[in-house]
């Protein structure tokens, strides 16, 4: 997308990326079929790892190669110009929601929490604010690796309710041996429930461990819904979702009119937020052409300009903000007005892009499964996730219903996880007829048209890698194709939270 890059530069940055999938499939010792679109940049790094793993004859023909040929791992190789919407839409799952609101990279989350301010009262200072780094792994920590695909509402449930449990059972011990918290501490008069007893206090130091790492997750739970809370993510959620979905293919006025009303609403939101808004309205069909897309812009621009956004990109009030960054506009900070220049010269990208029909636009590129099943579920989960809500005595869990009901029931297959399923599930008139079939072990392209008269073994382990950046949010979306019988991986040539892929778009601008 680059138009400096040379051709030179292309074959490089090609090669690089197949000898980095070369390392991979090396280490999984099993030879892999390879899917993808054709032409461009996957089809190029395709047929560059196929020739790779075709010439490495260690690799083509080790006996554990061969011993697995008959389940075969599938790489599916897209490219980042199929699906721009997933990776600026603002996320409802936990793992995502981290990745989006703070500062998330190399499991480190790192927040702001300001101190009580009880500790400067009659000082005439604001509360002091603290840099908190926390280690989250999903490998070592079983909550994050239990929830970190769950709606963050239900992550905020499941901890609140883990932690009351161990906490209970801690004092259950405690109480037990008078506060010891050793073994060497109880007292065993030869009666029978010595052995149980001494059995509880070995096991504190592991529920101690368990509790530490639940009220890491409460410290991040709450940094994040301090954010959500306070940009009203919730709200940029549902409209993006509808916008992606279709649901206003047939009424692009309303749609045309809910994004100005809450682009250019100063309370809801901080400069990138509504950016990455605007751009999903570009990018969803149906909804409105290169006129309507310019009058959101400029509608989101003047308000930001004029009345400035009540949470600035680092998360300070607007207007403290702007005092000590010297805004001269609205309550626009210094760095607010960079982001707003970047973010629009984002969306001047992008529909250039889509006037050339470069890309394509997403409603009907996604496709709307509920969790629970009918929309009506989706609803009794809310009733049912409120009315846990009042019963737990969590302030957290009861702000969060306030706040994120419209996180819960709805799950939309993005357009990765769409082409990725068609291909496992060898469905006719899809991705899995259009895509290129090479196959290391075989000299040439592969027909499909022909495979379709054979039987195929079921795909078991699907690999899917995205050119041009990934995030979160796909590599989530994708697990719903994952299922008892089968594995989905996910990888990327990068890992992009939503602010830097709105930098990736400005450059490239």
């Amino acid at each position: 997308n680059n138009p400096g890059a040379t051709e030179r530069d292309m074959e490089l940055a090609m090669g690089n990326i197949a000898t980095g999938l070369f390392s991979v499939v090396a280490t999984l010792g099993c030879v892999p079929v390879i899917r993808c679109p054709r032409g461009g940049a996957p089809e190029m790094v395709a047929r560059k790892l196929c020739k790779l793993i075709a010439e490495h004859p260690t690799l083509i023909r080790s006996k554990d190669g061969l011993h697995k040929s008959h389940n075969r791992p599938v790489l599916v190789i897209m490219d980042r110009n199929m699906d721009l919407i997933t990776p600026v839409q603002h996320a409802s799952t936990y793992q995502a929601l981290v990745d989006d609101v703070l500062d998330h990279k190399a499991n480190r989350v790192e927040f702001n929490v300001k101190q009580d301010a009880n500790a400067t009262a009659g000082r005439g200072r604001a509360p002091p604010v603290v840099r908190k780094k926390l280690d989250i792994d999903p490998d070592i920590d079983p909550f994050y690796s239990q929830h970190k695909f769950n709606p963050f509402p239900e992550a905020i449930e499941s901890n609140g309710a883990e932690l009351q449990e161990v906490s209970a059972r801690e004092q259950q011990i405690r109480s037990k041996t008078g506060g010891a918290s050793a073994p060497a501490a109880v007292v065993s008069p030869g009666g029978g429930d010595s052995t149980e007893l001494a059995t509880a206090v070995e096991s504190l130091p592991v529920l101690l461990d368990r509790k530490k790492k639940l009220e890491v997750h409460t410290s991040i739970l709450q940094a994040v819904m301090n954010e959500v809370a306070a940009r009203d993510v919730p709200q940029f959620y549902e409209l993006e979702t509808s916008l992606a979905t279709g649901s206003y293919k047939n009424d692009p006025s309303s749609a045309k009119k809910e994004v100005i009303e809450l682009a250019a609403d100063p309370s809801k939101g901080n400069v990138n937020d509504k950016v990455r808004l605007v751009i999903v309205y570009a990018l969803s069909n149906g909804v409105g052409n290169t006129s309507d897309i310019d009058e959101v812009a400029q509608a989101m621009k003047e308000s930001l300009e004029t009345k400035g956004s009540t949470i600035s990109a680092d998360g300070a009030a607007g207007s403290s903000a702007a005092a000590e960054g010297g805004g001269s506009h609205g309550t626009l900070t210094k760095e607010d007005r960079i982001l707003l220049e970047s973010g629009l010269r984002a969306i001047d990208y992008l529909k250039k892009l889509r006037s050339m029909q470069m890309i394509p636009t997403m409603s009907s590129m996604m496709q709307t499964e509920v969790s629970g099943g009918t929309a009506s579920s989706g609803s009794d989960m809310l009733s049912s996730f409120m009315a846990r809500a009042t019963n737990q005595a969590t302030g957290l869990l009861a702000k969060a219903t306030d706040k994120l009901g419209t996180m819960l029931g709805k799950t939309h297959k993005h357009r990765s996880t769409i082409a990725v399923e068609n291909i496992c599930e060898m469905r006719p008139n899809t991705e899995d007829d259009e895509y290129l079939y090479l196959d290391p072990r075989v000299r040439g392209d592969v027909d499909v048209a022909a495979l379709r008269n054979a039987a195929r073994a079921p795909v078991r382990e699907a690999i899917a890698f995205m050119i041009g950046g990934g995030c979160y949010g796909e590599y989530q979306n994708l697990q719903m194709v994952a299922n008892e019988r089968r594995s989905v991986t996910y990888g990327s040539t990068e890992i992009v939270d939503p602010s830097t892929f709105l930098n990736h778009l400005a450059k490239l601008a």
